[in-house]
């Protein structure tokens, strides 16, 4: 929707009850506003946009700054709608009325949520509070291990007895779910494959890709076997943010609820280094370093919240996760590669994350049959 109908959209009184909220007194007059919108890397299909409100308010005769961020979904394709979908539409909405980000373990920082407004086109606006990293700059690696080690805190906590929410419309098989939309979605690679261009070496990959396919449903059941946790799922750089405060402490704020689940130990990991190298975030040539650093990272995470089990159960949810993405990315290589105007660069370096994502599949299948994944259970 045009930006500019948004804006006349907008329900006075709630922005007066959200600036009151912000700045912890009540706002009878906000004198200004603007409605600008935020540039994301990339969008859910069920989000209609992002914006940023800011404007001033009189506090007694004061005039006080002010911002909020307002996430406009909306519903989209038929499966969104099911609770179950890994993409179900109205999840994020869901998990900020409810108490589940109040509950999770402290080290996780959140952004508060103000208001979940119904408008009457069937579209959802989430208020919600501004957050500000210290500085837009690329992390480094100290950066990367205190966020793995993070998540090893967060995900371990809930294999040492912190209580997993049962709401219904939380995903409990988001990896098996977002693999088949990929099918839904993607290019189909038994089209291009014939017509890759000559010169560009990808049969290996290819070979492993097709194995890889025709090993998923032992991979996935492998993976439900895992100890369960919770898990975020859409650890994007856009979506995480460091802070540090009094000068030494920092807080790991995450954003963008909306893929939240009850996951393997391990899997949330995987995510965050597969869409980092995906993004740009991890160099590729960098791929196996970090892979160390940030799996090494979380395994002390763990540690911390008091798990000292066997290694290798979220070594293969690391694994599974960062293998399986596949889906999307192999059958997006295959179509580039067919391509009649090639970027030599783009291919180069999608090859080298999908060979990645091979090596750990390969290394995925041997840890499943090491420890007999497909036939036990490993309970919390």
């Amino acid at each position: 929707m045009n930006q500019l109908l948004l804006s006349k959209r907008v329900d006075l009184g709630i922005l007066h009850q959200c600036v009151s909220k912000i700045l912890n007194e009540r706002v009878n007059c906000v004198k200004s506003w603007e409605f600008d919108s935020i540039v994301c890397k990339s969008l859910n299909f069920t989000t209609e946009g992002v914006y940023r409100i800011h404007g001033i308010a009189d506090i007694m005769g004061k005039e006080v700054p002010w911002a909020v961020v307002v996430k406009v979904i909306k519903p989209g394709q038929v499966e969104m709608n099911d609770p179950w979908y890994h993409n179900y539409w109205r999840r994020e909405a869901l998990v900020n009325q409810s108490d589940i980000l109040v509950k999770l373990p402290d080290v996780i920082n959140t952004s508060q949520c103000f208001n979940v407004e119904e408008k009457t086109d069937g579209s959802v606006w989430i208020w919600m509070e501004e957050i500000i990293e210290d500085s837009i700059k690329i992390w480094s690696e100290n950066d990367y291990a205190f966020v793995a080690r993070q998540l090893g805190i967060f995900n371990g906590a809930y294999v040492t007895g912190h209580t997993l929410p049962e709401h219904n419309w939380i995903c409990r098989n988001w990896l098996e779910s977002w693999i088949s939309g990929c099918k839904k979605y993607a290019s189909d690679p038994n089209i291009y494959y014939p017509q890759i261009q000559f010169g560009l070496n990808i049969e290996n990959i290819w070979d492993s890709y097709t194995c890889l396919n025709n090993n998923i449903n032992n991979l996935l059941q492998a993976l439900s076997k895992l100890p369960r946790v919770l898990a975020h799922q859409d650890l994007s750089r856009q979506n995480m943010f460091i802070n540090t405060y009094q000068g030494a402490v920092k807080v790991w704020t995450l954003i963008d609820w909306q893929f939240l689940s009850i996951s393997g130990l391990g899997e949330d990991l995987g995510k965050l280094y597969g869409v980092a190298m995906s993004q740009g975030n991890i160099e590729s040539d960098q791929g196996d370093y970090y892979q160390n650093l940030l799996f090494k990272n979380y395994i002390e995470g763990l540690k911390d919240a008091g798990w000292n089990g066997d290694i290798t159960l979220p070594r293969y949810g690391f694994c599974a996760s960062v293998a399986l993405r596949s889906a999307w990315e192999v059958p997006k290589l295959i179509k580039l590669a067919a391509s009649s105007q090639i970027d030599l660069n783009v291919i180069e370096n999608l090859t080298r994350i999908v060979s990645i994502q091979m090596d750990l599949g390969v290394e995925a299948d041997s840890l499943m049959r090491d420890v007999n994944l497909s036939e036990q259970e490993f309970i919390n």
